[in-house]
């Protein structure tokens, strides 16, 4: 597991069988406001 900063947030990256995959709940979870990172990638 491995991690890089994007605009100053750290985002989990997981290589499974050669494949990167990055986590979206990471991202979400940086995103300003009230709503919760579930809700920002369910929408």
């Amino acid at each position: 597991m491995a991690k890089i900063t994007v605009q100053n947030t750290p985002i989990t990256v997981l290589n499974i069988e050669e494949q990167d995959y990055i986590s979206l709940t990471d991202m979400a979870t940086a995103k300003d406001g009230d709503s919760r990172a579930a809700d920002v990638i369910k929408n």
